[in-house]
């Protein structure tokens, strides 16, 4: 367990979306972050440490840090718990994902290999950590949002500023529950110290739930334009899918994407809430 307070921490990742929005909470916190990647610098931010995996070594050198955040994708999470024994590190908090648990039975072969990569590191995360003597947290987000960098509400905004109006399958009324990227951050920073937290996986989704339709309608009213959803036929709407791959932005779009618009796709908040207490707001584009 922790034996002091968590000063200086290493982030993997610090250039994702979560990541814009963790470093100042960090700072704000009193809390250094080191800032670990593949090369390169960004202005403003504290300098870049890249680590060789095969040297096991930092450049610039980095020999020590009471926490490890992770924001890489979880099956790269044997790489940081190297890292974290490196640095010596008794303290490694991780993203998952919920998709760990929605795309279960999926027909694509991508998704299927998504879950079982997500589930073996899971197990991974969990049990190297322990035999090591590390405080381990794993935080699964549902739907992201926030920093125009995600594949849902960033990707139906791009289509109403193109376009001014939806596409939406009839009957898809699945529900969602949208989280922005500061929340997370935030839970990440307030989780990091907490000893409820520690060896714990946490579902966190936003405090709101919306029904697919009404979260394309919010997303329109944002950009401050009247909803106009177009209702299509389930096999025309795979047909414009196989059209729409031709063009960059949509060419991730997929079948089995367009069948979990009829699923709901929520969480229970209590567990986090009660453990560090987490409190998302509401789906807001403001």
């Amino acid at each position: 367990m922790i034996e002091r307070r968590v000063r200086h921490v290493a982030v993997v990742g610090a250039a994702s979306q979560i990541g814009h929005a963790l470093l100042p909470r960090l700072a704000a916190k009193g809390i250094l972050a080191y800032r670990i990647g593949r090369g390169g610098k960004e202005p403003s931010v504290e300098a870049l440490h890249v680590f060789d995996g095969q040297r096991s070594c930092f450049n610039p050198q980095l020999d020590s840090a009471d926490a490890v955040i992770s924001l890489a994708p979880l099956p790269t999470i044997a790489d940081v718990l190297k890292m974290a024994d490196i640095l010596g590190a008794k303290r490694v908090i991780a993203f998952g994902s919920t998709g760990t648990f929605s795309k279960v039975g999926s027909s694509s072969a991508i998704e299927q290999d998504f879950v079982a990569q997500q589930v073996q590191a899971e197990r991974l995360f969990s049990s190297q950590s322990e035999a090591a003597g590390i405080a381990w947290t794993l935080l699964r987000p549902t739907m992201i949002y926030g920093a125009d960098a995600d594949q849902n509400v960033a990707f139906i905004k791009s289509m109403i500023r193109e376009f001014g109006f939806f596409p939406m399958p009839w009957g898809a009324k699945g529900l969602r529950q949208p989280v922005h990227v500061d929340d997370l951050a935030a839970a990440c920073v307030t989780a990091l110290e907490c000893e409820p937290a520690f060896n714990r996986a946490y579902n966190l989704g936003g405090g709101e739930v919306l029904s697919f339709p009404e979260l394309v309608r919010r997303i329109f009213r944002a950009e401050r334009r009247r909803p106009v959803l177009l209702p299509v036929p389930v096999p025309l709407y795979y047909l414009l899918i196989a059209a729409a791959k031709k063009f960059q932005k949509a060419a991730f779009v997929r079948k089995e994407m367009v069948e979990r618009m009829f699923q709901d796709l929520t969480t229970d908040n209590k567990p986090a809430f009660v453990d560090f207490g987490y409190h998302p707001r509401t789906f807001s584009l403001n």
